[in-house]
């Protein structure tokens, strides 16, 4: 293991002396002294975690089921913040701003990206599900976050690991029960920024962590008493408001930090006292109207604050038994021409696809159309019913319609009856891109004279492989249909550019391995590197088709090359795929072949610019021609 004693000289502060090393040889400049926090976060890693520099780790990724037992234990705090985390992004996308709510153990469990800035985060190792502690990943803003527990700043060199030197990240932590870090919202961007940017995200990223926290402390203590402060009598912003929770004899028992500002007394000081003498109140709370601002005084200052009651026992009991009507309760689909509205396939819930889903649910929750785009395969029409039921829950009626099949019904027919029937749920229109001219008009005449369609507990779900709006362009989709159809729209991201493909095979391996009824299987590493190179023109459906072959035909728990399908492993070609160079190449001759030798073709499907494709296939010829 490396030591960063045997190449000291002796005599002197060692761990200082190693960050004055590592501050010249990054080109610090020696004049600016470097924030207190970055330096005992140096010295952390190389006297506490023996980190060198240049051989931190990786980070590590969670698999798809430690995730999924994250967000149950993280479950409350997650729909909390997930709203906030989301206006976050949107506020930062225009400036590529990495945007995720990491866990008091360090991973990113919210995970907010643009698609194409993606890519270059998965260099870092800077994915969802990633861990981020300060032991293993060195100096960095969620890690160093969390170990100091309050906002932190990390820029360019101030990371410790050589890898990610590139990287300003910003911090703040959301605090729980008794102060504690229940996690850290985390802003990141590959670039160093002036420090008026950085201070200015800083503080957007601080506001957004205490509103947060606020209602996450309202949702922990709403069976309590619970005041709301702020200096001001019509504050409208969350963020400036503090939170003290009241027993019901009148004690304080939690505060949130924010508090602490407002009224100059930190948590310690404030839990145990009683409310009528910190405030100065006679009589108590009791009078008090709920919800209406009154001016509390504190050591001779005023400070305004709003009463909030717990609901009582009765409203409790309807908030958690709301009354079915007869008429929901007795409903029965009549049966439609079309295709049937369960589905047989699952959805693999990485974290990229759960914050799909959670923006899906956004905009149906809104009322809008969703349009779900994608290659084949990617899984929309299971994406679509997940959507559906995370809205309307999970025993809602979701009608499917197949605008691409024939059938005995036409398909504005098709629509009406399942709209009209619909009591609460989603009408699914599947291949919406093969639809005809005729079928258009049918269905926009039906979309548009349902007067009580946006009022209804009815949700519209268009599934596509062709961008709407490319359809349009090329007078495929009458423009009066796209504007009725594209509230909001989800696209499904190929199977090829996914930063975690590893991840996502042996996931589905796990699963179609239960299915089949089989004992635990691997994969040798020759077949693993082959799944891992292949370009998967079907996605999603075609990987689960060949792991299900693959499976069928391994009579021992271990997957070779023989098991796999001939055409994948013929495409990739039995090349020693472990260097790096021919496993690139091997996937660019298989995209070609699929391409009919097309570049421009491949170079889009394979997500890269025709000119990076050129340079790839000529470095590839010279590699042979030596």
């Amino acid at each position: 293991m490396w030591n960063y004693k045997t190449d000291i000289n002796p005599g002197r502060d060692p761990v200082m002396e190693e960050i004055a090393r590592l501050s010249h040889s990054r080109g610090l400049d020696q004049k600016v002294t470097l924030p207190t926090v970055v330096v005992d976060s140096w010295k952390r890693c190389l006297a506490d975690y023996q980190l060198a520099p240049d051989r931190v780790p990786r980070a590590t990724v969670l698999t798809h089921s430690e995730m999924h037992d994250l967000s149950d234990t993280y479950g409350d705090l997650l729909s909390i913040a997930g709203p906030e985390v989301e206006k976050l992004f949107l506020r930062l996308i225009d400036s590529e701003y990495l945007v995720s709510l990491a866990s008091p153990q360090g991973v990113m469990m919210l995970f907010r990206c643009d698609y194409q800035f993606l890519g270059d985060m998965s260099n870092f190792g800077v994915l969802p599900g990633s861990v981020w502690t300060e032991e293993r990943q060195g100096t960095n803003g969620v890690g160093t976050g969390l170990r100091v527990g309050k906002p932190v700043t990390i820029v360019g060199t101030q990371h410790y690991g050589a890898a990610i030197q590139s990287l300003t990240c910003l911090t703040a932590p959301v605090l729980g029960k008794f102060g504690a870090v229940e996690s850290i919202l985390n802003v990141t961007t590959p670039r160093s920024g002036d420090d008026r940017t950085n201070r200015v995200v800083q503080d957007i990223v601080e506001r957004t962590a205490r509103r947060i926290e606020n209602r996450y402390f309202d949702r922990l203590h709403m069976r309590n008493l619970v005041l709301r402060l702020s200096r001001d009598r019509d504050c409208a912003d969350i963020a400036e408001e503090g939170r003290l929770a009241i027993n019901e004899e009148g004690i304080v028992t939690a505060t949130t930090s924010y508090a602490s500002t407002l009224t100059g007394q930190t948590a310690e000081e404030l839990i145990g006292l009683s409310a009528e003498e910190v405030f100065e109140l006679k009589g108590g709370f009791a009078p008090v109207q709920p919800k209406r601002p009154i001016q509390l005084h504190m050591n001779g200052s005023a400070i305004h604050a709003t009463v909030i009651q717990p609901p009582s026992h009765s409203e409790r009991i309807r908030a958690i038994s709301p009354t079915v009507s007869a008429r929901d309760s007795d409903f029965t689909p009549p049966p439609i021409v079309g295709r049937s509205d369960q589905t047989s396939e699952e959805l693999r819930l990485d974290p990229m696809t759960l914050m799909a889903l959670e923006r899906a649910q956004k905009l149906l929750g809104a009322g809008l159309p969703l349009v779900v785009e994608g290659e084949t395969g990617t899984g929309k029409t299971t994406f679509a019913h997940m959507a559906a039921r995370r809205r309307f829950g999970n025993d809602c009626v979701i009608f499917v319609v197949d605008c691409a099949a024939p059938s005995g019904m036409s398909i504005g027919s098709l629509a009406a009856h399942s709209i009209a029937s619909i009591a609460s749920g989603a009408l699914i229109l599947d291949r919406l891109d093969e639809l005809d001219v005729n079928g258009q008009a049918e269905l926009l005449s039906v979309i548009e004279d349902d007067r009580q369609f946006a009022q209804r507990q009815v949700s519209l779900i268009s599934v596509t492989s062709v961008n709407l709006d490319q359809l349009a362009r090329e007078g495929r989709l009458r423009t009066a249909l796209l504007h009725r159809l594209k509230g909001g729209s989800i696209e499904l991201q190929p199977l090829r550019t996914s930063p975690d493909l590893n991840g996502v095979v042996i996931d589905l391996l796990e699963l179609e391995a239960s299915k089949g009824g089989s004992a635990a299987v691997r994969l040798e590493e020759e077949a693993r590197l082959v799944l891992m190179h292949y370009h998967w023109p079907g996605n999603v459906r075609e990987l689960r088709h060949a792991l299900r072959h693959a499976v069928a035909l391994a009579d021992s728990r271990t997957i070779g090359l023989d098991h796999l399908p001939v055409d994948i492993v013929s495409e990739i070609g039995r090349k020693d795929l472990t260097a790096r160079s021919q496993a690139e190449a091997s996937r660019i001759e298989a995209a070609l072949r699929y391409n009919g030798g097309n570049v421009s073709l491949t170079a889009r499907h394979l997500g890269v610019s025709r000119a990076t494709l050129y340079r790839k296939i000529q470095i590839q010829k010279m590699r042979e021609e030596v």
